[in-house]
């Protein structure tokens, strides 16, 4: 198709006359024509991706027992969505509108890619993950309600089904349910 659109534009056709012969949208024209479509496109998309995994590892580092991750939908620029997690910083677990200037951030987005890659695995299951799709939750290993910290240490990547089914359990009491489960079922369980 790339070909055909330049040829067209070459021969002096519009992006109008250009979608009516092809059938195609003016933005798949634009992006052959234009003069750095490409690396635009890509710079959105890969911001997209930046926003997807910056949300899930802010809302891990400030999830506290009885309180959800910050998931602030109507926020779309990166910038917003850091200032708001810097003020959650700052209120203290338990104390009404106190302030706990000790919280400080122990890692980032960039330092979860660094440490896992784009492509990795979920640290339950070995189902293959992709830190810039959203079918992941980041995992507290210790949960928080049981003093685990929010380090780098004690993320752990994990398909949202499984972080689901493990809630609150450590990895070994979710595994030994697992056991349970499997044979009260009738399942031979090997390790």
């Amino acid at each position: 198709m790339k070909e055909e659109i330049l040829k067209l534009r070459n021969d002096g056709k519009t992006y109008n006359q250009i979608k009516e012969i092809l059938g195609c949208s003016k933005g798949t024209i634009a992006y052959h024509c234009g003069d750095g479509q490409k690396e635009k496109s890509s710079r959105r998309r890969k911001k997209r991706r930046e926003n997807i995994l910056l949300r899930k590892v802010d809302g891990f580092k400030y999830r506290t027992y009885n309180k959800e991750p910050i998931t602030d939908k109507d926020e779309k620029n990166r910038k917003d969505v850091v200032e708001s997690i810097r003020k959650f910083q700052k209120r203290e677990n338990g104390v009404n509108g106190g302030v706990n200037k000790e919280i400080k951030k122990t890692f980032n987005w960039e330092d979860v890619l660094n440490e896992y890659g784009e492509n990795t695995i979920c640290y339950l299951s070995g189902e293959k993950l992709n830190l810039y799709e959203t079918n992941y939750q980041l995992d507290h290993i210790i949960p928080a309600s049981r003093d685990g910290d929010n380090s780098l240490d004690n993320l752990g990547i994990t398909h949202k089904v499984v972080n689901n089914m493990k809630g609150d359990l450590t990895p070994e009491e979710l595994f030994e349910w697992c056991v349970k489960i499997l044979k009260h079922n009738g399942y031979n369980v090997t390790k």
